[in-house]
This record gives C-alpha cells, structure tokens and sequence, in this order.
C-alpha cells in the first residue's frame, strides 16, 4: 500500500509514498490517496478472502471482532495487531429495503447499511480506527506526529 497524488495524472504517475511517512500533500500540491497493492491480494482467490473474513465475524479474537479489523488484510496489512485502536467498531446490521428498491431502483432485494446504527452512532468511526492506529504505529517508530483530527465535528487527540 501507497499514499498516491489524487487524481492520478500522468504528470504524478511516478509519485508515491510509503504510508509510514508523514506527507500532508503530493510534490505536484494535490491531495493523496491510499492505493492498494491489488497484485499482492491477487495472490489468493476470492473464496480464501470469503473463507478468512467470514471465519472472524461475530468473534471475539483481538482485533478481528471489529468490522474493519476483521479484514485487516485489505486495510493495513503491515499494522501490528499491538498497534490497532479499535472500539469493535463496525458490524452493524442491513436493512432490507424491499420496498424502495423496487420502487426507485427496480430492484428485488435491496439491503442497506446504515453505520451510524452502531454502538459508536457514527460512520466516521470505521476509517478513524485506521487513522488513530496507523498514528499509534507511527508514534512507535518515533514519528513526530502530535495528534490527529477528522473533518468533521469531532476531533481526537492523541
């Protein structure tokens, strides 16, 4: 995984960072965006993600009861299960929507999730887990960072 300019131009092509660097924009001045190394889960076919990710849901097992952490190869591999700040966060149920999806979408069988229905009452929750242990990774490899902040109406120092 990489920090990457966002969009990608051709003019940025070559630009990219490693997620353990502190970068707050691309040399080219815009903004960044996290690229998954698709080759490296590539590697094993869907059925082995399918089989892993659903033998952790409902359980327990630090960090892999949270929603996000239970797929923590396909967020941040390269965390230390030691490093992750989690509130289980995630995992809320779906809704079916029978009736909206054939109403407005022509579909049969609509479900939907609505995140704020969770034990954290908020959707931010399931990218700030990532940021706040990514932070906590960082802080352990002596990186001046001081705190971190979500664009929203809440703010978290750490």
């Amino acid at each position: 995984m990489a920090y990457v300019p966002f969009p990608s131009t051709s003019s940025n092509a070559d630009e990219s960072y490693s997620l353990d660097e502190i970068v707050y924009r691309s040399n080219s001045g815009g903004l960044l965006d996290v690229q998954h190394d698709l080759d490296a889960l590539k590697a094993f076919p869907g059925s082995y993600w399918r089989n892993l990710f659903d033998s952790r849901v409902g359980k327990t097992t630090w960090p892999y009861g949270s929603g996000v952490w239970s797929k923590k190869e396909w967020v941040l591999p390269e965390i230390s299960s030691d490093d992750i700040v989690s509130a289980f966060e995630g995992n809320s149920n779906l809704f079916w929507a029978e009736r909206f999806g054939k109403q407005f979408l022509e579909m049969t069988d609509l479900w939907v999730k609505h995140c704020g229905n969770s034990h954290t009452w908020s959707f931010k929750d399931l990218g700030m887990t990532v940021l706040v242990s990514q932070v906590n990774r960082l802080r352990k490899m002596n990186k001046p960072v001081f705190g971190v902040g979500c664009a929203s109406t809440s703010v978290i120092f750490y």
